[in-house]
């Protein structure tokens, strides 16, 4: 691998003698996107000085779907070498160059948690160098790595970790020397594992048995004394359960008469226990609460 940066590097150095390649870049801005899938969706925006009408530019390793755009879509040659891609443009006339595609094989697993690797290899001159790598959604960075190494669970350990309210991505900005070699590697994991997701569902269980057992056994609140005889407390029992309730359907609940119902009711009105309300040829008896 060594020996293919070399070679590369004096490739992509001697190639602007040719016109084929820009002498630097103002800006090369990396966005890496990580699916679910473990596909990756990568796109490389380069700024030059000047605008240029040819154009080279070396992947270290295959990819699929390549679009190349300056601004609008532009046709290149492409050539699928053993260890990488080459993509060769010319007859556009751009100051800026933006390269999508995909690739495979940049993520392995490390017990619970993915390994996401790449390689950038600093083979023009540029003023800044950004690389932003983009988490799926509903992923964070390992915890578990974390706590087995000293350092953050990415390299090199001067990433930024951020958020773009959907999503965690970690940002790394230099001032790149030619030459320069930049190995990457984020450890992440799912925000909840499935052992994870079985304990908060218990958790959830349990919790929501205990709040119907509340309701359930909860005791009813009990009717003050205030010397009440048997009946006149057979009476305010069925009054709790119901609180208002017809005259009729009292004597039904408690066996008495009507009569003996009325008299009853009557005088707990007169202690201020019950209220009652004429309804058509009855009475309906409302309790009365402090």
């Amino acid at each position: 691998m060594r020996r293919l940066i070399i070679i590369l590097s004096i490739i992509l150095l001697i190639a602007p003698v040719f016109g084929g390649t820009p002498a630097k870049y103002v800006d090369c801005d990396i966005s890496v996107e990580i699916q679910e899938n473990r596909i990756i969706k990568e796109k490389i925006n380069l700024t030059f000085p000047t605008s240029v009408d040819k154009f080279n530019y070396y992947i270290i390793h295959p990819v699929t779907n390549l679009k190349v755009f300056a601004p609008i879509e532009i046709e290149c040659e492409v050539h699928y070498e053993r260890a990488g891609t080459l993509i060769s443009c010319q007859n556009f006339n751009s100051s800026e160059i933006l390269i999508s595609f995909n690739c495979l094989g940049l993520i392995t697993q490390y017990k619970d948690s993915y390994v996401f690797s790449d390689r950038y290899i600093i083979s023009t001159p540029a003023d800044d160098f950004k690389l932003r790598v983009y988490l799926p959604k509903g992923y964070i960075l390992s915890e578990q790595k974390l706590k087995e190494i000293e350092h953050p669970p990415y390299f090199p350990i001067d990433g930024v970790q951020k958020t773009d309210g959907r999503t965690i991505y970690l940002e790394w900005n230099r001032k790149p020397k030619l030459g320069e070699v930049y190995d990457v590697s984020i450890f992440y994991e799912k925000a909840l594992r499935s052992d994870q997701f079985a304990v908060v569902v218990f958790a959830i269980i349990v919790v929501l048995a205990m709040i119907l057992l509340f309701f359930i056994f909860r005791k009813k609140p009990g009717i003050p004394d205030y010397g009440l005889r048997g009946d006149e407390k057979k009476i305010l029992d069925v009054l709790s359960r119901e609180n208002k309730i017809s005259q009729r359907k009292i004597c039904k609940e408690t066996g008495m008469s009507k009569a003996h119902v009325s008299r009853i009711a009557k005088s707990l009105e007169e202690r201020g226990l019950i209220e009652r309300k004429r309804k058509g040829r009855s009475y309906e008896i409302v309790l009365k609460r402090e």
